[in-house]
């Protein structure tokens, strides 16, 4: 399990990272949080905390079919997985602007694998806004001519 971030060239193996380690920055808490899906079934209340220390009150995102989510909604959707026994492996992180950046896993239940990426919006080191790119690996929407990078369209904070 490894946390790339490909602007620095930092590996964090997060099999040497504690769930008690107090993550320092916002790279921290992704490889921390994603630790925690370690293939064995869990009870969401024992990450609720990291759960909580990542995603921002106010957070909004897409699910894996587009569907409008909210924080709750995260927090069942991760509580289910954590029921099932997902792993998380291969988290990948790439800054993409001061306050954006986007972030790739894979996702391990029942031998299968999907790999999900989403475009983050941070503010205050938590994720406030997770979006999946429409088109690929790096969506690209057409406007009058012009192409814009999908992490452009997403809310600024």
């Amino acid at each position: 399990k490894t946390l790339t971030v490909t602007t620095s060239s930092v590996i964090i193996n997060s099999n040497t990272m504690s769930t008690t380690t107090k993550p320092t920055t916002f790279e921290d808490k992704i490889s921390q949080y994603a630790a925690l899906f370690d293939g064995s079934e869990k009870d969401f209340s024992d990450i609720e905390f990291t759960f909580n220390g990542l995603y921002h009150d106010d957070f909004l995102g897409t699910d894996s079919n587009g569907e409008e989510i909210d924080k709750a909604a995260k927090k069942q959707l991760d509580e289910k997985r954590l029921a099932a026994g997902v792993k998380v492996t291969n988290v990948e992180y790439t800054r993409t602007g001061w306050n954006k950046a986007l972030v790739k896993f894979h996702l391990e239940s029942d031998g299968n694998s999907v790999i999900s990426q989403y475009y983050v919006t941070i503010k205050d080191k938590k994720i406030i806004e997770a979006r999946r790119p429409a088109n690929g690996l790096m969506g690209i929407i057409r406007l009058r001519g012009f192409q814009i990078p999908e992490h452009h369209l997403i809310r600024r904070v």
